[in-house]
Formats: C-alpha cells, structure tokens, sequence
C-alpha cells in the first residue's frame, strides 16, 4: 500500500512540476506542426504545419506571440524553418522537396528552390543571405547562388544525410549521417574530410553547435546526447535519460544550456558545463518534432504531435536566463577592480630586449 501511495506522490509531483513549467499554447493551425523557429532579435515567431501552412507571429515585451499572419505555397508538411541573422527573411523546407524563402517585407513573394531528390533534412541561409545552404537524404550538400542558380554548386557525399551546421569561422560543415557517424569536411576547396565523430550505437537525428563553435551536440536514436569538442573529436559528455529515441537538440544563444526533444514527447534540459538535467517538459503531446528556444533562453517553443481540435507549439518556461552579448560585453567601471587590477593603474609589459 505505502509503494503505492508513493508511486501516485512521485507522478503527481511530476505532473506538477511540467505544469509549474508550462506556459501557453498556440492554437492557431488546424492540424499537427513539425517545425518551430524563433528570429534571432526575439521580436518574431513562425511554426510550420503538416498540411505546408507557415503562421507567423509578434513578439510582445513580456515575451508572448501575438498571431500575425498565414504563409501558403507548400503542398506538403512543413519540417524545416530558420530565420535569417538579420530577420528579413524566412527559410522553410517542405516533404515536397522544395524549400521558399520569404522575404518577410513583401510576404506576397518567395523564392522557390527545388533542386534535391529526397526529403530535405536542413536549409538556411549563409550570412551575406546570398546563399542557400541545404541537404537532403539524397546524400548531397546544395549551395544554391540566389542570384544567379547556374553559379550553384553541390557536394556529393553520396550517404543519407540528417542534419548540417556550419563553423562559427565558415570555413567547415558538420555533417551527420544516418548511420551514426558526423563527419568535418572543409566547405571550400576538395571538401576534404577533417575529422569524424564516431560514438552513438544508433542513427543521429539532429546535431547543433554552440555559439563559440566549439562545441558540437548530437541527438540520436540511441536515446543519448552527445558533446563533442570540435577541435579533436573527443567526446565532452554524453546526456542520458530519455526514454526513447532524441529527434532533436538545441544549444541556448550563450551555449550554456541544451535542450533535447524525445519521441516520448518528453524535453529535456541540461547544464552544458556539469551535464546536469536540469529540467524536463511534457505537459501536452507527445514525439517532438522540433524545439527552439527564445531569445533570452526564458521560454522555450516545442512542435509536438498532439490529439485534440487545436493544434499548436507548446511553449514552457525554462526557469534559467541566457547570457545576452550586451551582459558579456560590459566593461567596468574605471574605479573597479579585476584580479588583474584596474583598469587606470594597470601596467604595460616592459618591452623584450
């Protein structure tokens, strides 16, 4: 009897805790959504649905989406969104092989690019936005020239291929494969491959790098994370406890937290620097299809398939905050001091002889 009373007290504290966490849903579309993207300014929202309409929304000051307006054109779900660095433009992928990119000034146009054979698994565009930068399971690797398509190149890698980042300096692509295995191959040049990441017992579904570009992440079937420094390939730390396969991982801006989504329907968020599990979300839906998080790592959105009549991200309050650049950037005070010393009576190095 006590082992029951204690059962139902431990998954009623559980329960109480991702209510504790949940914050609202959006209930905008008419059918379950694969994909969630947050503009990097945090002033602008978008989710994709199954049925290939795209809704876009506001940011408030208090950090809630306020729906703004539908984007149609695709004929199949939407499964991949990413906002351009500076918030001009929006990227989606559809399962049918194309992928649009909006300019969100003039939302009555959108450039139409359909140059793979397979389900496209990533896209974005570089910073200059004058490239596109996609994959697909069709083993290969599209940099479309927007400008003029016949500059276009593709790099043949001939493996099913499930996600794809690129370094902080532009000069490699991480790539995962199905098969387990991530390889660092140089974006210019022969593509020679750099490095390779061998270390899940089953297929990777999504890797993400951190925003020094020195760490990268890795989610797999294999129901792990995976922390890797780029540098020599060796594996950080590896984040267990999910219950079935990890669709999809996301660093936070400052790179100090991690989420990963399950086909549970489970989040999960660590602490990069100890691997500590932090928290978990799971209050509506269940296998996370994407995840991202706000801009100040208060909130986080999940696309989730859910039963119900309306349909939506579900969006939970993470309970940590990011590190903004402006928060990293502050100088001291001339009056204060370092474990340097101040700034004013600091001394120059003498000058070798």
């Amino acid at each position: 009897m006590k082992q029951v009373i204690s059962s139902f007290l431990f998954l009623f504290l559980c329960q109480l805790g991702f209510a504790q966490n949940f914050k609202l849903k959006l209930t905008d579309h008419l059918i379950n959504i694969e994909s969630v993207a947050y503009s990097q300014d945090g002033k602008q929202f978008a989710s994709g649905g199954l049925d290939g309409t795209i809704n876009l929304y506001t940011i408030d000051s208090s950090g809630n989406p306020t729906f703004s307006k539908s984007l149609n054109g695709h004929l199949a779900s939407v499964n991949i969104l990413n906002f351009s660095k500076n918030g001009k433009y929006l990227v989606s992928s559809s399962k049918d092989l194309s992928s649009r990119i909006w300019n969100l000034d003039t939302l009555d146009k959108s450039k139409i690019i359909n140059f793979h054979l397979e389900l496209v698994t990533a896209s974005f565009l570089d910073a200059t936005n004058k490239y596109l930068i996609s994959t697909s399971l069709d083993g290969n690797i599209r940099i479309s020239n927007l400008n003029d398509f016949k500059k276009s190149k593709t790099i043949k890698l001939n493996a099913p291929i499930a996600d794809l980042k690129i370094s902080t300096d532009n000069k490699f692509y991480y790539v995962a494969f199905k098969n387990g295995t991530i390889k660092k191959i140089e974006t210019k040049g022969k593509n020679e491959e750099i490095m390779v990441f061998k270390g899940h017992g089953d297929e990777i579904n999504s890797i993400d790098l951190s925003s020094d570009g020195n760490v990268l992440a890795s989610g797999s079937s294999d129901k792990s994370i995976i922390l890797w420094d780029v540098l020599t390939g060796k594996q950080l730390k590896k984040l267990i406890g999910f219950e079935w396969k990890v669709n999809i991982v996301r660093f936070s801006s400052d790179g100090n937290y991690i989420v990963g989504g399950g086909n549970d329907g489970e989040t999960k968020l660590f602490e990069v620097s100890s691997g500590k599990n932090l928290q978990n979300f799971k209050e509506l839906g269940r296998n996370v299809r994407c995840l991202c998080w706000s801009k100040t790592g208060e909130q986080i959105a999940v696309a989730t398939i859910q039963e119900g009549e309306k349909f939506g991200a579900v969006v939970y309050n993470t309970g940590v905050k990011v590190e903004t650049k402006s928060s990293k950037n502050n100088v001291p005070p001339a009056n204060s001091k370092s474990k340097s010393g101040s700034a004013s009576t600091q001394k120059k190095p003498l000058p070798k002889k």
